[in-house]
């Protein structure tokens, strides 16, 4: 059995440092959506630097967050 995928979409996600709550970090995040399935990493990671610059909190990561359908052949 032979399962193929097809990418429905794809998401850049940035995790931010929010301070911390005690001994415990705060991670906040922003998700845009709407990525092109087919964009590079390399080009979602340069997109994620840009917009990290104009939050107030200083960036952790930067995540593509992609929602594939598996098929069966």
């Amino acid at each position: 059995m032979a399962v193929t995928e097809l990418k429905e979409s794809s998401k850049l996600k940035l995790e931010l440092d929010g301070g911390m709550d005690g001994d415990k970090p705060i991670v906040k995040s922003k998700t845009y959506s709407r990525i092109k399935v087919d964009a590079a990493n390399e080009n979602v990671y340069e997109v994620g630097k840009s917009l990290s610059a104009l939050q107030s909190m200083p960036l952790l990561k930067v995540k593509k967050v992609e929602e594939v359908e598996l098929l069966e052949e």
